[in-house]
């Protein structure tokens, strides 16, 4: 029988990208203030047309900071996709479950001294409580570092797909 369950967990906004929106919106008044008071009288028509890309760039822009992450798991096997403002998705990690080598609750600060090729952050903070990373590696990208925030439903799922000594090492650092 196969086995498909789906998650999707939002993105918290960090200091950055509120510091993002602010100095955009800061930016965009100075503009549109001095198209209205140097370029209105020369340009006329034109101004307002100037004015409205720029209100389009400026949504555009605030609406990419919308991040979500939807864990996908099918037999065993994950994909993590971002999309991006409800109109982007891109497909950031997929791996077989029998190449993860390790999946485990995630402590920061035991992983800061480890060395990884890519580490991808697919949790809606660091920050947060119950978050789990599975490492893997790949021709592509290396020696592979995933945190991420999956539900209950979606780990049981994932360790359908792990080796057995995998499957193992997850239950007892589970149990602690």
């Amino acid at each position: 029988m196969d086995t498909f369950v789906e998650q999707i967990v939002v993105k918290r906004k960090s200091i950055k990208d509120f510091a993002i929106i602010f100095f955009s919106i800061i930016a965009a008044f100075i503009v549109a203030a001095i198209i209205f008071l140097v370029a209105l009288p020369f340009l006329g028509m034109i101004a307002f047309l100037l004015l409205a890309g720029m209100g389009y760039g400026l949504w555009w822009l605030l609406t990419s900071l919308n991040i979500e992450y939807e864990y996908s798991v099918t037999n065993g096997d994950i994909d993590i996709d971002q999309i991006t403002a409800k109109r982007k998705r891109k497909r950031i990690v997929s791996v077989s479950g029998a190449k993860i080598e390790s999946l485990e609750p995630f402590n920061q600060q035991e992983y800061v001294a480890k060395r990884f090729d890519r580490r991808v952050i697919a949790a809606p903070s660091l920050e947060d409580p119950d978050l789990w990373c599975f490492s893997y590696r790949s021709k592509k990208n290396g020696h592979t570092l995933v945190v991420f925030q999956p539900e209950q439903r979606v780990l049981e799922a994932l360790k359908l797909g792990l080796s057995a000594l995998v499957l193992r090492e997850t239950n007892k650092k589970t149990v602690r």
